[in-house]
């Protein structure tokens, strides 16, 4: 088969020839027909994360058709339309004509509306944006800060919390406000402007906001912001750990948001976008042969899902 491979520590990724797996009991093969970018690919690609295990295939999620299943495998059959985390291993991904993935693992069968290459721009970005939500436990009129809107996760949040009649205040930059206010946003914040992040809130939320979702990572901008939360709300970082001295000290919890992604959120997730309750914020679609390319490249000026298609 085909697949986008790091052959040894420090080596390129290329698109090569590579062993079609075999799935064993348990498992089951998809076929792929997209497979969704994310940024944690090409770090785990250049073992920003510890040592990997070579040659390496990247890439978690996916979307594509289930050729091949596993003994003792009775949830899917060839045949179904899948979408997911298709990986078996951190280092077996879906930049790849085949993948392997475990078959109660975070999979659900695509819905009737939902095509490959937007399902395949779902499950880790969408799914980690709906356990943030239902982590931080928000009733409808609640105000949610978010601080990195305008990303994948930060675009699903947006809009799974105005469906739930949450008040968003998003940061963004002034040309995309229009783009997340679409999606959902109450109050677009410039944060680039001089004005501080602080003072911008505080203006269009003068009651103040109930609880907030890091998504950037820079403890020098979540700091001060920590003021703007009373006692006993909640703070979750998808990007960084929050020291829970400084949690403590301001009577508020929270920390690292680490919960894990079930294929029942993928599911609802995959209804939502099917009935165009929620949309994909997708910028690119490129081929399987552009994988080497994406793996290398910042994408800090990207503001939505990158997808690879796979012929």
């Amino acid at each position: 088969m085909k697949a986008v491979v790091v052959k040894e520590a420090g080596g390129r990724a290329e698109l090569t020839e590579f062993p079609t797996p075999e799935p064993g009991p348990g498992q089951i093969r998809v076929r792929l027909a997209a497979a969704g970018v994310n940024p944690v690919d090409g770090k785990t690609a250049s073992a920003a994360y510890g040592e990997a295990s070579y040659p390496f295939v990247p890439g978690t999620d996916g979307a594509g058709t289930v050729d091949l299943v596993g003994p003792a495998v009775t949830s899917f059959s060839p045949g179904d339309r899948v979408f997911g985390r298709l990986q078996l291993a951190r280092w077996r991904g879906t930049y790849a004509e085949y993948t392997l993935a475990p078959a109660d693992g975070v999979i659900a069968r695509l819905p009737p509306g939902l095509d490959f290459v937007t399902a395949a721009a779902l499950p880790v970005a969408g799914v980690t944006a709906m356990g943030v939500l239902e982590e931080l436990g928000l009733e409808p009129g609640a105000a949610l800060f978010v601080l990195g809107a305008t990303g994948g996760v930060g675009g699903f949040l947006t809009q799974l919390a105005a469906l739930e009649g949450i008040v968003v205040v998003a940061t963004a930059d002034s040309s995309l406000a229009p783009r997340m206010q679409a999606l959902g946003a109450t109050h677009t914040l410039d944060h680039h402007s001089s004005e501080p992040l602080l003072n911008q809130v505080r203006a269009v939320r003068p009651e103040g906001i109930d609880a907030l979702a890091d998504l950037v990572g820079d403890p020098a901008t979540l700091q001060p912001l920590l003021e703007l939360l009373p006692r006993g709300e909640v703070v979750l970082s998808t990007a960084q750990e929050i020291e829970q001295e400084l949690l403590s000290a301001r009577g508020l919890s929270g920390g690292r948001y680490r919960s894990q992604p079930t294929a029942e959120m993928l599911k609802e997730l995959g209804r939502l976008v099917a009935e165009g309750k929620v949309k994909v914020p997708l910028e690119r679609v490129l081929p399987l042969a552009q994988g080497p390319e994406v793996l290398t490249e910042s994408t800090s000026h990207l503001h939505g899902k990158t997808v690879l298609t796979i012929p």
